[in-house]
């Protein structure tokens, strides 16, 4: 009943949106038709289930469980058979009243529920039971799956029906009624998503604003874009915290961990004493195995050992990156006494991240988009945005995540800085932004050192940029011009050097080598000392990261893994299945099959200049990382160093395209095929990362409960 007068005040207060809000007629006229057939899908589309008894002669009977017309058994375990012979008439629904309880005793989390498996014996099939013909699932909280319907012939003599609870749980069979109305549940969630879909499809396609270009809309297009990232990371709140339903105790004491993982306590404890290997040194039993790199000899071996962690001469050391520990963990540890939480930090690094992507879109709007439209722009920060890979950072939080989250925030962070210093593009250089850039790209080092490639791609800028410095110089008649020349390389160097240097003292006090950032001593999956690279092992990764086809199925939440191993005869580790290639979830990048033709239209000064930063920053390097993982096995959260780099440069190519060789007709299409690409690219995503969510404990029902909006068959 609250759900449906949740319904009817929306349903009002939308109709007032509409009357009083719109400047234009079209507008106003558009949204009330949207809410009006939008009414009309969820009350007869939606709610078809409760029109079910409509059609046929369906009499309301109800037995409760000490009924002498059931015969009920309890089985092993949770299980109770319920056994109805003699019914004689149609059957069109059961309604199930159950006493659902978590088992204390067992100390389980989750939300109770009982799965319903039904046999029957209808006019068709009277010799023998069908076996499975409907099933269904009850879950305590929800009123309507107490509901299963069923679609049978003629007649129902005899039902078999079982129940099993979930274990851990515990629940008592009350009534069964045949044949009661599956009571009106309209859902104001589906309701404000249909009509928020269509009326966000006619902005981008209708509004004037979206059509306008970004050269006399800028200031727009800066508040939307800003809008869009805030609303971003409440959502990236919102996961971080459904992590968190599992943990007891409050906000407060989350920030008074007593313990941590690898970077957030034992990096930290290291530095503190002023050490860099580890605190905990390891056992005997591990240091007199004759390799014990190999996971096989350490399980047979059955002795207990850092997992992940590296071991070189005796000592336990970290692989993963300082620049965390040195920035935030290491500093909040020395002024509290308490170590950072993890969940939480890949919170504040993935928020930030998100954040500096908006920001670097933007300074590259700034700089090559003055004649596309809003709704274009739009469309391709937010595919960026759905597509970047750090929703699964905030779905597992572990220290994996930390690393990965970080390194995003900083190269984004880098590539903003350094689109805004003015070494591309026309204006002055900002010698400070450069500086800046510099540090943010080399404390991504810090984090991954996989994103030192991204050091190498800023060095093309650098070099652009240094053209254009002599340039000036010599337009503007400088006489010494050697010293700005000299004064820019520190800038822009000095910070690679001095962090950088960081970084390889660091290594050579933990390996004895400047250049050895230790990955093969892990002790993980496999013995990195002795493993192999071979071309189809690396072709795993880059057919599931990049060429993927979704496997779309007609459960919630629709869009699925498609995972491969290419029937590869090799071992090769999976994290997870996690996979739908970026040309599928970024349709955008097909534009890299148009980019012969397009880049013919620069001219030949433009044309090196774009190819090179293009082709190394967006294609060579995330092509690199695909490939340089390969010994880390397949992960979904990879895609977190290199999926948006590898969009935007598919961008530029469309983007190109539209100002520089399309007419008013194409350029119409260029905008409708970003539009539909941003709903793939919603669908897609919001599908890989709710299959890739954890959904038991506290906050189980609410799952089960979201998914039935959509499941609406059930």
């Amino acid at each position: 009943m609250t759900q449906t007068a949740v319904f009817i005040i929306i349903s009002v207060l939308l109709f007032g949106v509409f009357v009083f809000l719109p400047k234009k007629v079209s507008t106003r006229r558009v949204g009330l038709l949207t809410l009006v057939v939008a009414l009309l899908v969820e009350l007869l589309v939606f709610q078809y289930h409760s029109y079910h008894l409509w059609f046929g002669d369906y009499g309301k009977v109800s037995y409760t469980a000490e009924s002498e017309e059931l015969t009920v058994a309890g089985g092993t375990g949770n299980t109770v058979q319920i056994m109805l012979n003699g019914i004689s008439q149609p059957v069109g629904t059961l309604f199930f009243e159950c006493k659902l309880e978590e088992d204390k005793e067992l100390n389980t989390t989750g939300t109770p529920y009982v799965d319903v498996t039904v046999n029957a014996k209808d006019a068709t099939h009277q010799a023998s039971y069908r076996r499975s013909v409907a099933d269904g699932r009850i879950v305590k909280g929800d009123a309507n799956s107490a509901y299963i319907i069923l679609d049978l012939s003629g007649d129902v003599t005899d039902l078999i029906i079982t129940l099993t609870a979930k274990s851990g749980c515990t629940f008592a069979f009350e009534a069964l009624t045949l044949n009661q109305a599956v009571p009106l549940s309209p859902s104001p969630l589906r309701l404000l998503l249909m009509v928020g879909a269509v009326m966000a499809i006619y902005a981008l396609t209708r509004f004037p604003s979206m059509l306008g270009d970004y050269g006399t809309q800028r200031k727009r297009f800066r508040r939307l874009a800003i809008l869009a990232t805030a609303l971003l990371i409440v959502v990236a709140a919102v996961m971080t915290g459904l992590y968190r339903y599992e943990r007891t105790g409050g906000v407060i004491s989350n920030f008074q961990e007593t313990s941590g993982n690898q970077i957030t306590q034992e990096l930290v404890d290291a530095f503190a004493a002023g050490q860099v290997e580890l605190l905990d040194n390891p056992s005997d039993e591990l240091l007199s195995l004759n390799n014990p790199y190999d996971w096989s000899e350490r399980q047979a071996a059955g002795i207990s050992y850092k997992w992940d962690h590296l071991l070189f001469e005796g000592k336990y050391y970290s692989y993963y990156g300082i620049a965390p520990v040195l920035l935030l963990f290491l500093p909040y540890h020395l002024i509290t006494g308490f170590y950072f939480p993890t969940p939480e930090a890949v919170f504040l690094f993935g928020a930030l991240g998100i954040l500096f992507l908006t920001l670097t879109y933007l300074a590259f709007c700034d700089l090559f988009c003055k004649k596309l439209p809003l709704n274009v722009l739009l469309s391709g920060l937010l595919i960026c945005q759905l597509c970047s890979g750090v929703w699964y950072n905030f779905c597992s939080p572990l220290f994996y995540e930390i690393a990965q989250a970080s390194g995003f925030c900083f190269t984004c962070a880098g590539f903003w800085l350094l689109l805004r210093s003015g070494v591309i593009g026309e204006g002055k250089i900002k010698k400070l932004s450069l500086s800046m850039s510099a540090v943010c790209l080399s404390l991504a080092v810090l984090c991954r050192p996989t994103l030192v490639l991204y050091c190498f791609a800023s060095l093309l800028f650098l070099f652009f940029g240094l053209k254009k410095l002599l340039r000036n110089n010599k337009e503007q008649g400088i006489s010494k011009p050697h010293r700005s020349v000299i004064s820019y390389l520190a800038c822009a160097l000095a910070p690679f050097v001095l962090i950088g240097g960081v970084q390889m003292l660091y290594n050579y006090a933990r390996f004895g080598s400047f250049f050895d950032f230790g990955i093969q001593y892990s002790l993980t999956i496999n013995d990195f000392t002795r493993a192999e690279y071979h071309h189809d092992l690396a072709a795993i990764g880059f057919y599931n990261f990049f060429f993927t086809f979704p496997n779309i199925q007609p459960e919630f939440p629709f869009v699925f893994s498609n995972f491969s191993k290419l029937s590869v005869n090799g071992y090769y580790f999976v994290a997870n299945r996690n996979a739908v290639g970026l040309f599928w979830r970024a349709l955008p990048t097909l534009g890299y099959f148009a980019a012969i033709p397009t880049v013919r239209s620069l001219e030949q000064k433009e044309r090196a200049k774009a190819i090179l930063l293009t082709l190394a920053t967006c294609v060579l390097i995330p092509l690199i990382i695909v490939f340089s993982i390969w010994e880390s096995g397949y992960g979904v959260r990879y895609c977190t160093d290199f999926a948006w780099q590898f969009i935007l440069g598919a961008l530029c190519i469309l983007f190109l395209l539209y100002v520089r060789r399309a007419n008013e007709q194409t350029r119409r299409l260029i905008q409708y095929f970003m539009i539909l690409s941003l709903g793939v690219a919603l669908i897609c995503n919001f599908g890989m990362v709710y299959d890739y969510i954890g959904k038991t404990g506290f906050f189980e029902a609410s799952f089960l409960r979201f998914e039935r909006i959509f499941e609406f068959w059930m």
